[in-house]
């Protein structure tokens, strides 16, 4: 009874540091290591996000970033930088096409939803 009862303390854990680690992952989809080339901040997949230019849902979703840090009083620059990635992203789509966002492969969803880090 006593092993039972250390078994499935060790596997509350495992649990919870999996968790853990599953937690310090924001952005599941993507592997990327990014530099702020005025700052010199580092950005990775533990505390940044990354959308592709080319899903339909961009522009939209910067509109609704830029409605609301204009919101919460963000500074005149940054709301134009947003207006602007937002101008850039719909000239790319014009240009490029394109398309309705997904997560479709195994790896993708075991990464994205089931929060399996591995290269599955």
């Amino acid at each position: 009874m006593e092993n039972e009862k250390e078994k499935t303390r060790c596997q509350k854990i495992l649990l919870m540091k999996t968790e853990d680690k599953k937690m310090e992952i924001i952005d599941r989809k993507f592997k990327f290591v990014a530099t702020n080339p005025c700052k010199g901040n580092v950005y990775t997949e533990e505390n940044a996000i990354v959308f592709c230019a080319k899903d339909k849902a961009v522009p939209e979703m910067l509109r609704a970033y830029y409605d609301e840090c204009e919101k919460i009083g963000a500074e005149e620059e940054h709301l134009e930088s947003v207006w602007l990635l937002c101008q850039r992203v719909i000239d790319f789509q014009t240009r490029h096409g394109s398309k309705v966002p997904d997560t479709e492969t195994l790896c993708e969803i075991n990464r994205c939803i089931k929060g399996k880090l591995g290269d599955q």
